[in-house]
């Protein structure tokens, strides 16, 4: 008969690992996030450029190809 407590044991190690994964993921994608620093210079809203941040819709486009010159 198998032991109860080495059953949990094991099926403990494939939920710590997925954990761990989403951890990781949620880390790293907290630091893609747009910044408003261009919303806040402009003092227009991040949807004035964005359709789905960091997508940039036309008028955003438009926008940063100027405050390249």
């Amino acid at each position: 008969m198998r032991n109860p407590k080495l059953m949990i044991a094991g099926a403990a190690k494939p939920a710590t690992a997925i954990l761990m994964a989403a951890a990781m993921i949620i880390a790293v994608s907290g630091r893609t996030m747009a910044t408003p620093a261009i919303a806040q210079k402009t003092s227009q809203p991040c949807a004035k450029c964005h359709t789905a941040p960091p997508a940039l819709n036309d008028y955003g486009k438009k926008y940063k190809e100027t405050e390249k010159k």
